[in-house]
């Protein structure tokens, strides 16, 4: 039976595209080369926080703050569905300063943020001591910015899938596409060995792999993998409160007493060993911004595979090819902007418009000619 769309990749953004058109009476097939949500998405650390990072106002700032308004209705909307609670926490983040950073450059942050009109709130030495005692002393003082939050990656990830499911998504596991099935411009389908789907409309969403795919199509759209490697640290006292940044790490605490450790960034094909070297560094900067974690107990290690491009910006629309469309590359924040990529391209698909929110991601500017000829 032919298929209204078929989405290739399992991730949190090809289930959560694949969930929206579902819902919106579409027949759809998820095509996952190995199991749903046990790539980069798993391998995450749930943050939502798009302005912990962001140095400068852009479009794609304005699409993560986006996604950041609607994710509490998201994941609402997910445990309605699917029943699995994904532990959403609302205490804000804090960037701590720590001796020796450069506090320049974390006023020049703080103050274009605060013209742009982002809310975040400059915490005195005193303070940050009361609210996170174990904050190393050589901490000068923070940033708090209550908007950024968190979610649990993993157990968001099983609520999506199964949310899918239960909408009537047809998801086939253990399966690679091989082919996609192109008649006079337009795409027809896919074929999976000797297998094929028919289908009026297929989206690549199968983050580092994405490029791999399309390059057969003449679609140049490089899609990078970017190996992050974590640690999680666990005690029987809680040791921190909430989501913490620093210079070199960020601290995830999770209800269950773990606190996540992360991450690196890495170019190093597709390898996704946890090295010496990548572990030593995460203890080095988790122990740097709260000494007693050096007594903490290591329980578990693991590395993911994010979906990089050139210019660090996700790949989102049409592709040039009728009714073929990408969404990937989203990086270091493919659990922050599920739910507003499955908004816009369920959009893109089922109007046949580009929102002007996808505009700027485009594939148009992977095939710019940078002499201008």
């Amino acid at each position: 039976m032919a298929q209204d769309v078929i989405i290739v990749g399992g991730g949190v953004i090809g289930c959560s595209i694949a969930l929206r058109l579902a819902e919106a009476g579409l027949k759809v097939t998820l095509i996952e080369r190995g199991r749903a949500g046990c790539e980069a998405s798993r391998a995450a650390a749930g943050m939502l926080s798009p302005q912990s990072e962001a140095h400068k106002e852009s479009p794609f700032l304005d699409l993560c703050l986006r996604s950041r308004l609607i994710y509490r209705g998201f994941t609402d909307h997910l445990t309605e569905i699917s029943g699995v609670e994904v532990d959403y926490r609302d205490e804000g983040v804090l960037y701590v300063e720590l001796e020796g950073d450069d506090s320049k450059e974390v006023d020049r942050w703080f103050n274009w943020q605060t013209r742009a009109g982002l809310k975040l709130e400059r915490i005195a030495e005193s303070k940050l001591r009361m609210d996170e005692p174990a904050v190393t002393g050589s901490a000068t003082g923070a940033v708090f910015i209550p908007g950024d939050h968190q979610v649990d990656n993993r157990k968001l990830m099983d609520a999506v899938a199964l949310a899918a499911r239960r909408a009537g998504v047809d998801v086939i596991e253990g399966v690679e596409v091989s082919l996609f099935m192109i008649e006079r411009d337009r795409v027809k389908g896919v074929r999976c060995g000797e297998d094929k789907i028919d289908a009026g409309a297929v989206v690549v969403a199968a983050g580092c792999w994405s490029g791999s795919l399309l390059a057969p199509l003449g679609l140049n759209i490089q899609t990078i993998p970017a190996r992050g490697q974590m640690i999680a640290l666990k005690s029987n006292t809680p040791h921190v409160n909430r989501v913490l940044h620093s210079r070199h790490c960020y601290l995830v605490p999770r209800r269950d007493g773990r606190i996540l450790v992360g991450s690196t960034i890495e170019y190093a094909g597709f390898t996704k060993g946890v090295t010496a070297g990548g572990v030593g560094s995460l203890i080095a900067a988790a122990v740097e911004l709260v000494p007693s974690l050096s007594e903490f107990e290591i329980v578990e290690s693991w590395s993911g595979l994010r979906p990089d491009t050139a210019d660090h910006m996700p790949v989102m629309g049409e592709t040039g090819i009728k009714n073929l469309f990408v969404a990937s590359g989203h990086f270091r924040n493919g659990i922050l902007l599920a739910p507003a990529t499955a908004e816009l391209m369920s959009e893109l698909i089922l109007t046949g418009r580009t929102p002007d929110e996808l505009q700027p991601f485009g594939i148009e500017r992977f095939f710019k000619n940078p002499s201008g000829a």
